[in-house]
């Protein structure tokens, strides 16, 4: 085989092979680019995943916070006071639940860690008293019947002594309603049912409450909080103090904070209260005050008229010894959404205890006097008294009840509140809280 040489072809071949010089800067920077968009694909991929992994563990975390919670307010055992229960869930998860005493209700504090996340909430908790007892009148045996009139209505489980109750013509008025009892009757005893010992005992030693220098505390010297005061509850409780004030008007204080007085203080209407505890010998509350606040006093405390104490609020006078008169009186039209009561550790016929709900006045919740209760309002849950008294122009009646409405059906669907003749039972959330 012969190969003939052919220069043409070598010509065009060589003019084929030569490549400016110019193009290998352009290889080199589209490798660049190339390589650069690579990066960001890679880094993009890897950034996306973990944020991925970092929100599906997150997303574990809150779940087993919910679920610690959950298992407590159905096992109210597994988390007691000021202690730490692990809770070992699904996939070897533990989640750290403790329970304090915030007032009457409960704070429930849950914590889940899984490697170098964490997740932590705190709920707000009370009674469904809805799945209680629909108890709608205690009243203690004082070998005396029950008399009603006018548009009284009681609606519930009624526990009556064993005269039980009648027909009466008060001020010119019969009783109006078909039946006396809307409700089963029960008979009762002579005292009224004893209030869950735990949640008691820390009430009579928060009413007593000494400020240590130890604690994160605050003088008020006049007015001297000008900016307002936000206390989360992940921190220790701020406590709000004054061994000479008598009176709060225009303060801005909500969360973790508990505001003590030596002496009676006066709320004006101004101030803006959210989730606190303030403790007095004797509390004043102006007309159309509105907040959610709850109250203990030693003495007194009276609500004025047209204020809204808005759920989850609470007001409770809690003594000792009744060696004086001791009361809780709630002002027309004024609602107080969470519950009242007035208790004595030794009570008196002498100087009993006394509570007066006004005409137009509302309660929602459950109402426990362990003295005498003046009721011409209404009540929207459960009372419990050792009896009734009623002053009127005219004359004053003892175990009679003119134009009062005691209706435990009225209660919300959804309303949680507190249950005090018991340990926890029944719980469900209020609301979460920061």
């Amino acid at each position: 085989m012969k190969f003939l040489f052919n220069p043409l072809k070598l010509n065009l071949v060589t003019k084929i092979r030569k490549i400016p010089a110019g193009a290998l800067y352009y290889a080199v920077f589209i490798s660049f680019i190339i390589s650069v968009i690579s990066g960001l694909l890679i880094s993009y991929t890897f950034l996306y995943n973990s944020y991925i992994d970092r929100q599906a563990i997150q997303d574990q975390l809150q779940s087993n916070v919910k679920s610690g919670i959950n298992l407590v307010l159905k096992n109210p055992k597994l988390a007691n006071y000021s202690s730490t229960e692990e809770i070992k869930l699904y996939d070897n998860d533990i989640t750290a639940v403790t329970r304090k005493h915030w007032g009457v209700y409960d704070l429930l504090f849950a914590e889940s860690k899984r490697r170098s996340h964490t997740y932590k909430n705190i709920a707000f908790v009370g009674t469904n008293i809805r799945k209680t007892e629909n108890v709608a009148l205690y009243l203690a045996d004082q070998k005396k019947y029950l008399s009603i009139s006018g548009t009284t209505l009681i609606k519930g489980t009624c526990y009556l002594p064993k005269l039980g109750i009648k027909r009466a013509y008060i001020e010119g008025q019969g009783y109006q309603n078909k039946e006396l009892v809307y409700g089963a009757i029960q008979q009762s005893k002579e005292q009224l049912p004893s209030l869950y010992s735990e949640k008691i005992k820390y009430l009579e030693e928060l009413v007593k409450l000494k400020i240590s220098n130890a604690d994160s505390t605050i003088e008020l010297i006049g007015q001297n909080i000008s900016s307002g005061i936000f206390n989360s509850f992940y921190n220790k409780p701020i406590f709000v103090y004054s061994e000479k004030l008598n009176q709060l008007s225009g303060l801005n204080i909500s969360g973790n904070v508990i505001l003590k007085f030596e002496q009676e203080i006066e709320i004006q209407a101004s101030c803006n209260f959210n989730d606190v505890i303030i403790i007095a010998p004797s509390v004043s509350i102006h007309d159309g005050f509105t907040g959610n606040i709850q109250v203990f006093a030693t003495d007194k405390i009276v609500v004025g008229e047209r204020c809204k104490l808005m759920f989850p609020s609470f007001l409770a006078v809690i003594k000792d010894k009744g060696d004086e008169m001791n009361s809780v009186l709630i002002g027309k039209n004024s609602i107080v959404a969470g519950g009242a009561m007035l208790y004595t550790t030794e009570a008196t016929v002498k100087d009993p205890y006394i509570m007066k709900i006004s005409e137009t006045a509302t309660v929602y919740g459950l109402v426990y006097c362990n003295g005498f209760i003046e009721h011409k309002g209404n009540i929207y849950g459960s009372l419990y008294c050792d009896g009734f008294t009623l002053k009127t122009p005219a004359s004053l009646y003892e175990n009679h009840l003119l134009n009062a409405v005691i209706d435990y059906s009225q209660i919300p669907k959804n309303f949680v509140g507190t249950n005090l003749l018991t340990q926890p039972i029944n719980e469900e959330i209020i609301k979460w809280i920061d």
